[in-house]
């Protein structure tokens, strides 16, 4: 790492690791390894001065910061970090497995525990939605219209909606992303597109008044 005296460039390193500190959509994992990444690689490209430029994957530009991550299997950390990034599109999945059978004498859903579940796809825009039904619910006649349903997304090619995870660690880090996605996950399809920024928390601040 090749230390610098120019300030205006070691100020903006320091706003963008506080701009990675601040940002909710990465992990712990995630923000040790965007920050050991801005202080262990080359300075940002001339073109946009908000994120780093890394080197290509995998291993020869990757080997110090495993190093320096405080991880037995650093490079296995790597990877993960990686792989947890690819744009993809995640349905709702809810905390409780229950039974969302609409109920007809009151408003909501059944809740209790479900003996089956799974996910309900839309055929045109392959949307998501989580179902369950409890030994009360569960019937021949919704379990065959969502196995119709589901085999007409897969028969349309199982379309997707834009990613909602994933496609963070660009925001600070500039390099041949596909590259790295397929070195830590062969198997996976990135999707186009990134997972939209969640807005800041507002900050309160304490206002005192004058006499």
């Amino acid at each position: 790492m090749m230390a610098t005296t120019d300030l205006k460039a070691i100020m903006r390193e320091h706003q963008l690791m506080l701009n990675v500190c601040k940002d909710d959509d990465l992990s712990g994992d995630a923000k040790l390894f965007v920050l050991l990444a801005i202080s262990l690689w080359s300075a940002p490209p001339a073109d946009d001065p908000t994120i780093k430029r890394i080197g290509k994957p995998p291993r020869h530009s990757l080997r110090e910061l495993a190093e320096r991550s405080g991880h037995h299997s650093g490079m296995w950390w790597i990877q993960k970090v990686i792989r947890d990034d690819i744009p993809r599109y995640q349905h709702p999945v809810p905390d409780h497995r229950t039974c969302t059978a609409p109920m007809i004498r009151r408003d909501g859903e059944c809740g209790k525990n479900a003996i089956s579940s799974g996910v309900l796809y839309d055929p045109i825009t392959g949307e998501g939605t989580w179902y369950g039904f409890c030994s009360r619910h569960r019937n021949h006649r919704d379990d065959w219209a969502i196995q119709q349903q589901n085999k007409e997304w897969d028969l349309n090619g199982r379309p997707s909606p834009p990613p909602n995870k994933g496609g963070v660690l660009r925001r600070y880090l500039k390099t041949d992303w596909d590259a790295y996605y397929k070195w830590a996950a062969p198997y996976a399809t990135p999707l186009d597109g990134a997972k939209p920024a969640t807005p800041p928390k507002p900050e309160l601040r304490l206002i005192v008044g004058g006499e």
